[in-house]
């Protein structure tokens, strides 16, 4: 059986090197030497001796353009390692942020230009200095406890500290300098310290430009505190004044009614004057009724709130037993309501709110058969959101900014009675409370009114 060594492939670099040695030409050189015995034993087969030489020379060659090759190929990646090292090295030394490398004792092992500069102290001088001395004394134990984290935790670790140059004079301090600090553990071969290296950002400016903006808002507040309590004052002075007014008219209308019923009851007076006096003694009336209401709606703005809890359930039910005595069964209207929340608010305050939209479906049911009124609740948020629904005539959806205003009516006084004060009550003392009103409606099909209060109400559970 013919047995045969196959030798691998060639490289590459044999292929070179091959392919040098068949360009360059044949010198002579570097022929191989022999010993006497090897000579006297290759002499005897002259033709195998030649061939041995020629292949042992080329064998030769090949190897020594290989080193070559492998010699050139390490020099060329020598210098582009030197100078991918130069490009870091700069990058490094040039960083626009301050670059360190610790050791567990906070000693400074190693520093870049920019954090020389940030420290305040030339970089020669750096090396084994701790860097706890160029923090202020009050980040100290912070800086402790950072350094701690960053070499017992895997991820990297920040905090903002403020720097302090150690050797400027105790008489005259240096700026302070507020850096932020990114640190994190350097890999560890275990023939050195382990090392941690440290970022510093300069975040002066920000700092400063955040206590600027605390500064304008707390003195943005100062201002709108003093405003508020100017205009406090100013409306509390308006209000006094409007209810002396409204207080001091009564009497001169009182006056207008008694003398125009004396005159309806003692003079001969023609058909057109009866009229005339019947009508200046129903203004006065309605006149009064202003009067009385906005005595209300001031009174409402001035008394003091007391507040605490408040069992919604008791509340409707006092409203609803005054409602049916003043409707003395004229009415078929029938008031349900879902188990309502304790809440926190004023007891006297909250009846009137109810007892004013109460009154309110009351009176815009009239004519269903039955009038259905339905109160109920339910939690948004940190809020508790009451609801008063009817099936009365409804409103106009864009008439809604009217609704709650003062002496605004949506309906003709012919249809409805009222002056068009109650849900400007409803509105000034839900605001007190610090709550939110509003209505929702459709014409000819009923109205629903909402009002919150804040903190979240307790008692039975609520639809949110």
């Amino acid at each position: 059986m013919d047995k045969r060594i196959t030798s691998p492939p060639p490289s590459r670099l044999r292929q070179d090197a091959e392919q040098l040695i068949r360009n360059r030409p044949d010198t002579g050189q570097d022929a191989p030497e022999w010993t006497e015995a090897e000579l006297a034993l290759h002499l005897s087969d002259p033709e195998q001796l030649m061939a041995q030489l020629l292949q042992q020379r080329h064998e030769l060659q090949v190897h020594q353009i290989e080193l070559e090759l492998q010699n050139e190929s390490l020099a060329q990646a020598n210098l582009d390692l030197e100078q991918a090292r130069r490009q870091y090295a700069d990058l490094f030394e040039h960083a626009p942020v301050g670059y360190l490398t610790l050791d567990q004792a906070g000693m400074i092992d190693r520093c870049n230009i920019q954090a020389a500069r940030q420290l305040g102290m030339e970089r020669a001088r750096l090396r084994g200095r701790r860097f706890s001395a160029f923090l202020d004394r009050n980040d100290a134990s912070s800086f402790a406890l950072f350094l701690r984290r960053v070499f017992t935790a895997a991820q990297p670790q920040r905090v903002e500290l403020r720097l302090q140059s150690a050797t400027a004079p105790q008489a005259q301090p240096s700026p302070v300098q507020f850096v932020q600090v990114d640190g994190e553990l350097m890999p560890h071969s275990g023939s050195t310290a382990r090392l941690c290296r440290l970022t510093l950002t300069d975040i002066t400016a920000q700092h400063r430009a955040q206590e600027e903006v605390l500064r304008l808002n707390a003195s943005l507040e100062e201002r709108i505190e003093v405003r508020t309590r100017q205009l406090r004052d100013l409306n509390g002075e308006l209000e006094t004044m409007m209810y002396a007014v409204t207080h001091d008219l009564q009497a001169p209308l009182r006056q207008i009614r008694g003398f125009t019923e004396v005159l309806l009851r003692d003079l001969p007076l023609s058909a057109d004057r009866q009229r005339h006096m019947t009508y200046i003694s129903q203004s006065s009336d309605q006149m009064d009724a202003l009067l009385l209401a906005l005595q209300d709606y001031f009174r409402a703005g001035q008394q003091r709130l007391r507040t605490d809890a408040v069992d919604l359930d008791r509340v409707v039910r006092g409203v609803w037993r005054e409602r049916q005595a003043a409707l003395d069964g004229q009415r078929q209207v029938i008031l349900t309501h879902d188990p309502l929340p304790q809440v926190h608010g004023d007891a006297v305050a909250l009846q009137m709110v109810l007892a004013e939209l109460v009154g309110n479906a009351v009176k815009f049911t009239q004519g269903q058969e039955p009038a259905r009124i339905h109160i109920y609740a339910r939690t948004q948020g940190q809020e508790a959101v009451v609801c008063v629904r009817d099936n009365g005539v409804g409103f106009n959806m864009r008439q809604k900014d009217r609704l709650f205003g003062v002496f605004q009516r949506l309906h003709r006084t012919v249809e409805f009675g009222g002056v068009g004060m109650g849900l400007a009550l409803v509105r000034r003392l839900i605001h007190r409370h610090g709550g939110r009103v509003w209505a929702e409606s459709a014409p000819g099909q009923g109205a629903t009114f909402f009002f919150t209060l804040p903190g979240r109400p307790e008692g039975p559970h609520l639809s949110a």
